[in-house]
């Protein structure tokens, strides 16, 4: 019976050393910074686009020779839209940036450190 629980907690450990938990909090990798980032920049340009042909709409409708003040009226609030729609997609572009330098500034490695033994450590590097 000795023998068996010897046995039994031999092999129990290596099975609790190796199923710890990890925290899914833990701030995003270099892929997740770039996916992020690449997402960020199709917004930005879509608004960018979008608020460019909203001007360009505002433009045709507003200022044609046979067109009413309503006309106007409609061709303003399109043109407006547009304007701030091309705004907005300003601070997509800067965060998109901040997010591409912050997974370049990512690195990690492999290395064997040396304190009294030699063993292998590896080290995840972020620049923020």
């Amino acid at each position: 019976m000795k023998k068996i629980m010897i046995y039994f907690l031999l092999l129990a450990m290596p099975a609790a050393s190796f199923c710890q938990k990890t925290n899914d909090s833990v701030p995003s990798v270099k892929t997740d910074y770039l996916t992020k980032s690449k997402n960020q920049k199709s917004a930005a340009w879509v608004l960018l686009g979008g608020g460019t042909a909203l001007i360009g709409a505002g433009f045709l409708i507003g200022d044609s020779k046979n067109s009413t003040f309503d006309d106007a009226a409609t061709g303003a609030i399109l043109g407006g839209i547009g304007v701030l729609s091309a705004i907005g997609s300003i601070p997509l572009f800067i965060a998109s940036g901040k997010n591409k330098r912050k997974a370049l500034n990512m690195s990690a490695n492999f290395r064997i450190e040396n304190a009294t033994n030699s063993y292998p450590a590896i080290a995840l590097k972020i620049n923020l």
